[in-house]
């Protein structure tokens, strides 16, 4: 037995001699495999769909959103995908606040061309989505422009089957328009909730303000209408085609605003949603879209 091993042994050694080294190669096998590329971060895909069950304000990336088909119930698209630089790239933890700034201007002028219009005269929250902590560990420097479609000014979600994709062109499906405004028991606002303008309701979108420079978040009440109020009053008189001096002599007619949450204010987002309201228990099944100061 053992010389049979022996022998088995020798024939191997001069098979291998006799074979030699192929054409075109080195003999070193360990040298020509390619080196395994490091793991990363999948990137979002723009057209993603996700599902979500907290409200638009509340929506974080993570276990409560899931990729889903945008055929399928979902609450949140992905319409953008764009990347940190600079200094903002390199800071220990995903952006916040502030440092969002330059992304959401880019999410904004990408939703403007990707709804056709303005998102803010639709029943629309944009967000921006910096990665996750976890995420930004693992050198993910993407962030995610998402619109998400509500059915009030509270930001409960609706669960949508579609894309959103040209919603503000055309017919506009997506538009804000009549609303009824909800008051609490003391008589302070509550919600603003769409409804058509062929049901009876009380108030109306009439455009939205834009802060006219980068000032900080008015948070103080007095502060805020100090800024807002001349705003949306020229927009309310612009959209029933009054003067803002035939306006104050209305006395069916009034006005409000809803304020971007003050997270939103930070990056840039800073704007208020205008609204006309009629005066007590007055209501209409119209748009008053260039009433003037005609009776309700």
């Amino acid at each position: 037995m053992k010389r049979w091993q022996a022998g088995l042994s020798l024939a191997l050694v001069l098979f291998v001699a006799a074979c030699g080294r192929p054409a075109g190669t080195d003999g070193d096998l360990v040298d020509d495999w390619p080196a395994l590329g490091k793991p990363g971060v999948p990137v979002p895909t723009v057209g993603q769909c996700w599902t979500g069950a907290s409200s638009a304000e509340k929506l974080e990336p993570g276990s409560g959103m899931k990729p889903v088909d945008c055929a399928a119930d979902h609450a949140s698209e992905t319409f953008h995908v764009g990347t940190f630089t600079g200094t903002t790239a390199q800071g220990s933890a995903p952006p916040a606040g502030a440092q969002l700034a330059e992304a959401y201007t880019t999410c904004d002028r990408q939703a403007k061309s990707f709804l056709d219009g303005d998102w803010h005269d639709g029943r629309l929250v944009l967000r921006v989505f910096p990665p996750t902590g976890a995420e930004w560990r693992g050198e993910a420097r993407f962030f995610r422009c998402d619109l998400i479609e509500v059915s009030d000014d509270n930001g409960t979600l609706f669960t949508r089957k579609s894309s959103l994709k040209d919603t503000l062109d055309g017919s506009r499906p997506i538009a804000l328009g009549c609303v009824q405004v909800k008051t609490d028991s003391d008589g302070f606002i509550d919600d603003f909730v769409p409804i058509t303008c062929e049901q009876q309701h009380n108030g109306e979108y009439a455009g939205t303000f834009y802060s006219p420079d980068a000032r900080p978040y008015p948070s103080d009440t007095g502060a805020r209408r100090a800024l807002l109020q001349p705003g949306c009053k020229a927009l309310v008189a612009k959209f029933l085609g009054v003067t803002e001096a035939q306006f104050d002599t209305n006395q069916q007619l009034s006005f409000a605003w809803s304020t971007a949450q003050q997270a939103r204010w930070e990056y840039g987002d800073r704007s208020a949603r205008c609204y006309l309201m009629l005066e007590g228990k007055l209501s209409v099944a119209r748009s008053l879209k260039g009433n003037a100061n005609k009776p309700i």
